[in-house]
């Protein structure tokens, strides 16, 4: 089992294989989010024709895992938990909360999970899986990540 889906069992997110060409594992979840390594994702949605503009988001930012002290416990920066969002909500919404709530120079699991409720409040319902789900969902991977970490 690969470190994705250890975190999504950690996070007792549902979910279950999303059939597509791709040569890695991508997860579609109750919440119709595609989860899978930002590797697998970026490279999905560059060769998908349905998902034009989409890009991989970590779940869990590289850098505010390094703040943490437990990016050495980790997979590569291309092996951790991605989510697949349309451009808008990568760019204008996920990124400019996440990296406002992160300013400081050290960060506790705490403060990143407040940081990361708040970007997944204005991601809205971009899967179709409903905002409420969405949201739920992803703040349950985080937390996974975290307890993969012993942070939780």
């Amino acid at each position: 089992m690969g470190f994705v889906e250890s975190v999504l069992k950690e996070s007792r997110v549902r979910y279950r294989e999303y059939r597509c060409n791709s040569p890695r594992p991508i997860w579609l979840t109750a919440g119709n989010q595609l989860v899978a390594s930002y590797a697998a994702l970026s490279r999905f949605a560059v060769v998908d024709p349905h998902y034009p503009g989409w890009r991989a988001h970590q779940v869990m930012d590289t850098h505010d895992l390094e703040r943490l002290g437990v990016a050495a416990k980790l997979p590569s920066a291309d092996q951790q938990v991605a989510v697949l969002l349309p451009q808008h909500a990568h760019i204008q919404r996920a990124n400019s909360v996440c990296n406002q709530g992160s300013k400081q120079p050290a960060i506790t699991a705490t403060d990143m999970l407040s940081a990361y409720a708040a970007s997944c409040a204005f991601i809205g319902n971009y899967s179709g899986g409903g905002e409420q789900r969405i949201r739920e969902e992803l703040m349950a991977i985080a937390r996974g990540i975290l307890r993969c970490v012993g942070l939780l």
